[in-house]
């Protein structure tokens, strides 16, 4: 389940001396508050949504929104008040964009080191490649390098999710039978995308 919504927290509180309510017609002066609303994900800020102000008559009590009082009241609380946006309310998009910064790095890392690791190919190197079966994908693993050649054994198992690779890749998986490539040959797969994910322990 996934928990969002809308809150408000207080930012700021003070007086507004010398003003006439409209309420009791009194002049006196009006307790303020100023709440930031933003938007959350789990509870968390992602981003602010505006400013709410709240006046009161500390003769008569009567509460009042800033867009309700007269447009002298409103001038006056605009010279008074000096309130921004806090950095907490941007936190989550914080959060958000670093997170997406990580994966982007952690991604790109990754497609160098497959670049290495597909020109240098290791035993016990994990291909995870697309599957004759289309909309399936299986993975194969390097079991000896000898010169120009690649011997590898096959997963006994397909998925039909390409993220789920993992899922299948245990030793218990993979059979006895051995095939061989030349390096050549792998690399032309991994150009074509038939090999699209290359794991090194």
């Amino acid at each position: 389940m996934i928990f969002y919504g809308t809150n408000s927290s207080r930012l700021k509180d003070g007086q507004l001396p010398n003003v006439t309510c409209p309420n009791c017609e009194t002049q006196t002066s009006m307790t303020y508050s100023v709440f930031g609303k933003y938007a959350y994900l789990y509870w968390i800020p992602v981003f602010p949504m505006g400013k709410v102000n709240v006046l009161e008559c500390n003769h008569c009590k009567r509460t009042y929104k800033l867009t309700e009082l007269p447009e002298q009241i409103q001038r006056k609380f605009e010279t008074e008040k000096h309130t921004g946006i806090p950095l907490l309310h941007f936190s989550g998009l914080a959060i958000i964009v670093l997170a997406i910064a990580y994966f982007t790095y952690s991604n790109s890392k990754h497609k160098e080191d497959e670049a290495e690791f597909i020109k240098t190919p290791a035993i016990g190197d994990v291909y995870s490649i697309k599957s004759e079966s289309p909309g399936h994908f299986t993975t194969m693993k390097v079991t000896e390098v000898k010169g120009d050649s690649i011997y590898v054994v096959f997963n006994d198992y397909e998925i039909d999710k390409r993220s789920a690779i993992y899922k299948i890749d245990k030793a218990s998986n993979y059979g006895d039978y051995i095939d061989g490539y030349t390096k050549e040959e792998i690399v032309s797969l991994y150009e074509n995308k038939t090999i699209y994910n290359i794991d090194r322990n």
